[in-house]
């Protein structure tokens, strides 16, 4: 969707007074509008997509259904409005597990 038109939904459910705090939030997080995603800690390292692929050896697409598993949490590069990426720690925390994985085969 357009920004403008993502822009006026968030707007419209933050305005909901009916609605929890907790509803208006799971609906912004359903948009993909939560402001929540961003990493908490602002040393931490972020990874875009295309680097993250490339560690894992897998494709981008991949990464979009692992997010959608709960395999991976994306989070928002800081200042920007649409730019998502991986922490790092995460990643690399994937790939430990992985690498067990395969050592314990």
């Amino acid at each position: 969707m357009r920004t403008l038109t993502m822009t006026t939904i968030k707007a419209l459910v933050e305005a909901d007074v009916p609605r929890s705090k907790a509803e208006r939030d799971a609906l912004l997080t359903a948009l993909g509008l939560n402001q929540n995603e961003q990493a908490t800690d602002p040393g931490e390292s972020l990874l875009s997509f295309t680097e993250t692929a490339r560690r894992l050896s897998c494709t981008r697409r991949t990464l979009h259904n692992m997010v959608a598993r709960g395999g991976l949490t994306k989070v928002r590069f800081p200042h920007t409005t649409k730019a998502r990426g991986f922490l790092a720690s995460e990643v690399n925390r994937l790939l430990m597990d992985s690498v067990k994985v395969g050592g314990a085969a």
